[in-house]
């Protein structure tokens, strides 16, 4: 999919992927033409340069969409496009050297001729080789390569030359983040995300699978499906029954969503968490949501106290869906019968003030000599808008994370004395904070690539020693988060991590779903008043061929598939291991259109799926 913005994914944990659809037609041009120039990292004119214009707009498929003009610089360096429709756009270009360039956002606005744009060879760049192969690992030729840069709102996307060797020689601006989409006829296209810049990549491609492969695997799915009998809670757990053998050595059941929206996705959860209570002895509930801003609700579940309606707002999850999980979370733990007490948590540590507010209430009690310095190096933190703190100074930058590892180190160092004035718990809850804040500082420096699902993993690890030995728990994440492999933005999600550290005793359910609403937050620029803000969207059944498709013609419309018990060879194997579209939307969408559709390789991804065939929208809290 198009990224909105690497800030709005931190904000709001979109976890999403790529779309494949159809190109679409770009409009008509008018208005002012634009020119410029491609220069060497000496300032010499470069003859030959593949220069590239995108549209920055959330209907632009980065995977599929033609880009609104591809260009060659002339003798003197010298390039035009237009004439152009007033917007935003990205400049990219490839020299022949395979020197990837990209200016700023380019506003083009009506009646303002637009200066000339320089792209420059940066003089600080590296070098690094990528190597397209098949399934047997002989290079390609005739491969088509895209390479995109992470931006702010939108991806920036160069254009190198096809190559008839299946090699690529690329040279890029050190800083930044990478990924690759590379297609070829006959193939599946593919996303790619670089993870160290300067060695090199081998992307594999692998080829269409065929209808014959497509029947094995609808086949194997009516044989072996597990049909459910509703997505809501109240109705037993006969149907679920069949799960209790595959989940009975596991510690963690990691639940995905294909859209951050859907109704019968947050049912489904609600019934499968009172399944694994009830019948499997699982504790807790971990939401992709902030640790600390969670606290107040894992406090409503175990005592009673605060409002679970005023509790929700903010989160992702303010739905009627999931108030009644937990208001049923609450009535278990009220029953004195139920001595192990469930409790409600987060794992994420994106922007959070009631993390800072927790230190800075703790340090009050057990170190005041701190607070004062406390509270004003970590007010920056505060501040929901995270562009505020990269506009700091990098010293600021630097000061902040000091802060934090040195305040680190004094809670190690004092944890004796500080908990003889407090309380163990006090002391972790706390010191936990204290982690989250770092985290939350590293992700936004971008210390590593894909730090935020590392992060979410060791939480939800810290959460399980911390609710003591045996705890069982429950993750509630996107599909993009809960996987087991990578995907298409990111090598190591949550659920790799968690993998590494669990083996066998994670299971990961993705969910899917073939048609239907859900609702999303409305990233258009301008809505009208009615369309602001978490509305209701809809998409149309999922393409033919997809996973959604292929499922869909089990003929059940709610159905799990428990993938662990999927023979490791014949056609449906070569059909289930490989990459297929899916429906893939996280917490924003478009009225003017936006790639829905995502791919997986859902074998290497999942244990299990769950399928919805038709989908509402969840019901928002008043």
């Amino acid at each position: 999919m198009r990224t909105v913005s690497w800030l709005l994914l931190l904000v709001w944990g979109l976890g999403c992927t790529s779309a494949r659809l159809p190109p679409r037609t770009q409009p008509a041009p008018e208005g002012f033409s634009l020119t410029g120039v491609v220069l060497g990292a000496n300032g010499a004119p470069l003859e030959g340069a593949r220069v590239g214009l995108i549209p920055f707009v959330p209907a632009w498929n980065l995977r599929t969409d033609a880009p609104v003009a591809l260009v060659r610089s002339g003798p003197q360096g010298a390039f035009s496009f237009g004439p152009l429709t007033p917007g935003a756009y990205g400049l990219s270009a490839v020299t022949p050297e395979g020197r990837v360039l990209f200016t700023e956002r380019i506003h083009v606005k009506a009646g303002e001729p637009g200066a000339p744009r320089v792209l420059r060879v940066p003089e600080d760049r590296v070098s690094w080789d990528v190597t397209v192969v098949d399934e047997a690992g002989a290079p390609l030729p005739g491969v088509e390569l895209r390479v995109v840069r992470v931006g702010m709102p939108y991806d920036d996307v160069a254009f190198p030359p096809a190559s008839s060797t299946g090699r690529f020689h690329l040279e890029t601006a050190r800083d930044g983040t990478y990924s690759l989409i590379v297609s070829a006829p006959g193939f599946t296209t593919k996303m790619q995300q670089v993870e160290r810049l300067g060695e090199p990549v081998v992307v594999g491609l692998e080829r269409v699978a065929d209808e014959a492969m497509r029947q094995a695997a609808v086949d194997w799915v009516r044989r072996n499906g597990l049909k459910l009998q509703s997505v809501e809670a109240g109705h037993g757990f006969e149907d679920l029954a069949p799960l209790e053998p595959v989940l009975r050595d596991v510690r963690v059941v990691a639940l995905g969503e294909a859209t951050h929206g859907t109704r019968e996705f947050f049912q489904l959860k609600h019934r499968l968490f009172e399944f694994l209570v009830t019948r499997m002895g699982f504790t807790v509930m971990a939401f992709e949501s902030n640790f600390a801003e969670m606290l107040a609700l894992d406090e409503y579940v175990l005592t009673g106290r605060g409002d679970p309606a005023q509790l929700l707002k903010g989160e992702t999850w303010d739905t009627q869906e999931v108030l009644e999980l937990v208001q049923w979370m609450r009535r278990y733990n009220a029953d004195p019968s139920h001595t192990k007490k469930l409790r409600l948590q987060g794992v994420d540590m994106q922007y959070s003030p009631a993390a800072v507010a927790r230190v800075v209430a703790y340090l009050s009690k057990v170190d005041p000599s701190q607070v004062a310095q406390v509270q004003t190096s970590l007010a920056p933190l505060t501040e929901r808008n995270a562009g505020s703190f990269l506009r700091l100074p990098k010293e600021r930058h630097q000061e902040i994370r000091q802060r934090l590892d040195t305040l680190s180190e004094r809670f190690e160092r004092e944890r004796e004395p500080y908990t003889r004035q407090s309380s163990p718990e006090e002391w972790a809850l706390a010191r936990q904070s204290l982690r989250v804040l770092r985290q939350y500082v590293g992700h936004l420096l971008r210390e590593e690539n894909g730090m935020r699902d590392r992060a979410m993993a060791e939480n939800l690890l810290w959460l399980l020693e911390w609710n003591g030995p045996g705890t069982k728990a429950v993750v509630w994440a996107h599909n993009g988060h809960v996987k087991r492999g990578p995907s298409e933005w990111l090598d190591m999600p949550m659920g790799r991590h968690l993998a590494k550290a669990l083996g066998p005793e994670l299971y990961v359910f993705g969910f899917a779903f073939r048609q239907g609403s859900f609702q999303a937050f409305n990233m258009d620029p301008h809505p009208p008043p009615e369309r602001k803000g978490m509305v209701e969207f809809s998409v149309p059944p999922s393409p033919e061929g997809s996973l959604d498709d292929t499922l869909a013609r089990a003929g059940a419309p709610l159905l799990a598939v428990e993938l662990r018990a999927l023979p490791r060879r014949g056609a449906a194997y070569e059909w289930w291991r490989r990459t297929q579209a899916t429906y893939d939307i996280g917490f924003i969408f478009s009225d003017q259109g936006y790639p829905a559709v995502g791919s997986v390789r859902a074998l290497e991804c999942y244990d299990g799926l769950l399928f919805v065939e038709r989908t509402t929208r969840a019901q928002p809290n008043p």
